[in-house]
């Protein structure tokens, strides 16, 4: 495992250190829905920092100190529309978070399996499970949407349990 390349630059260990608060937040917000991705990810954070050993260093140390989210992997989606695709890379049992912000018009966050479509506004957060539920996003200027997850190489390589599956009830507060 690796920190990438981009977090290995100035900017890119800059960049982190300015998400803090963001990732907290988004980091609650997946406490709140999903406590298990949650936990599986804390998990994670904090077998990194102790097994330091299987990372490749050049910064962890200082992105540690400053990593404030549950999820240990991420991309940055800027002004692209996105197919219907899954995350093959992220866990199937952990929920994904998408956040989206910008000065765009009409953008649409699509479920075409469940029938749902959302508006895709400036601050909307959605989390699913998103190896497993097809979704896609459109939207019309600019935009940045940061998409948090667990990757399955990473719990694999640290030998942490996936979360459990969410179920419906949870969801609905059955």
């Amino acid at each position: 495992m690796e920190v990438s390349a981009e977090m290995r630059t100035p900017a890119g260990a800059e960049w982190i250190a300015t998400m803090e608060e963001t990732n907290t937040l988004l980091g609650a917000v997946l406490g709140v829905i999903h406590p298990p991705t949650f936990t599986t990810g804390a998990k994670c954070v904090h077998g990194i920092e102790q097994r330091s050993e299987i990372m490749k260093r050049e910064n962890l140390n200082e992105l540690l100190s400053v990593w404030t989210s549950p999820c240990v992997a991420g991309s940055i989606i800027s002004n692209r529309n996105t197919p219907i695709h899954r995350d093959n890379g992220a866990t199937y049992g952990s929920m994904d978070l998408l956040a989206s912000v910008g000065e765009f018009n009409d953008g649409r966050f699509q479920v075409p399996s469940l029938g749902y479509e959302f508006l895709f506004s400036s601050g909307a957060v959605f989390a699913l499970l998103g190896r497993i539920v097809p979704h896609a996003a459109e939207v019309t200027g600019e935009r940045v949407c940061v998409a948090q997850y667990l990757r399955e190489n990473i719990l694999e390589t640290l030998g942490v349990e996936e979360p459990q599956w969410i179920r419906i009830q949870e969801i609905m507060g059955i």
